[in-house]
């Protein structure tokens, strides 16, 4: 058996191949250099007096630990494909290739950019990692194709991509209730809904299959 018997080939998740390593050497320097990390991490008290935007995309490609590395590395590594997968079976190769690193920007930027006007006058308040991409690409991943089947053993009720959305924003929203956590639980929100409103805007015939889907 070999690799890509098992993985997609370059041809057909090109930005998983290129944005997943970048992320990944980018954070082990993190690791062990803090001029570095401190130079790419978000703080929103500044961004929002005018300095270090680039931040809001920088902050994608540090990490905390090998943890919330391996995890958010993971699931655009998956969901990167998923997006380049279905926008290319919409709309075609080229348009594929144009627009998913365009996808990647904003959903990088933007639950960033939320998170700076939440935080805007928190001096303390940092933020790094790929988690609003990674969560981005979830809500994308479900709204883009929102009746496709889709099954799951610990929620048997769901058969399709919406309900199983609703259902992960129903967690996400009780796992803000836990205390004393170190995880930026508005953020993957934000995130989550923000990819699902991406999705809504480059595919507009969602809209109406979950119109009628919730009308019938």
């Amino acid at each position: 058996m070999q690799f890509f018997d098992v993985f997609p080939t370059f041809k057909e998740a090109p930005y998983s191949y290129i944005i997943v390593p970048i992320i990944l050497i980018s954070s082990i320097i993190g690791f062990y250099s803090k001029s570095y990390f401190h130079a790419l991490i978000l703080h929103p008290y500044e961004i929002m007096r005018g300095k270090r935007i680039h931040t809001l995309l920088t902050s994608a490609f540090i990490h905390r630990n090998w943890f919330h590395l391996l995890f958010n590395t993971t699931v655009v590594y998956g969901l990167g494909y998923d997006m380049f997968g279905t926008t290319s079976q919409e709309y075609g190769t080229l348009t594929a290739y144009l627009l998913t690193p365009l996808l990647f920007l904003l959903l990088i930027s933007l639950p960033n950019l939320l998170q700076c006007c939440q935080k805007r006058k928190d001096f303390y308040f940092t933020s790094m990692g790929a988690s609003g991409l990674s969560f981005g690409l979830y809500g994308f991943s479900a709204f883009f194709f929102p009746l496709q089947p889709m099954g799951s053993v610990v929620f048997p009720f769901i058969s399709n991509a919406l309900q199983g959305w609703i259902c992960g924003l129903l967690i996400l929203i009780l796992l803000t209730q836990i205390k004393k956590s170190r995880i930026n639980k508005y953020l993957h929100i934000a995130a989550y809904s923000i990819g699902a409103l991406v999705a809504l805007f480059v595919r507009p015939k969602s809209i109406l299959e979950i119109f009628n889907f919730i009308i019938n």
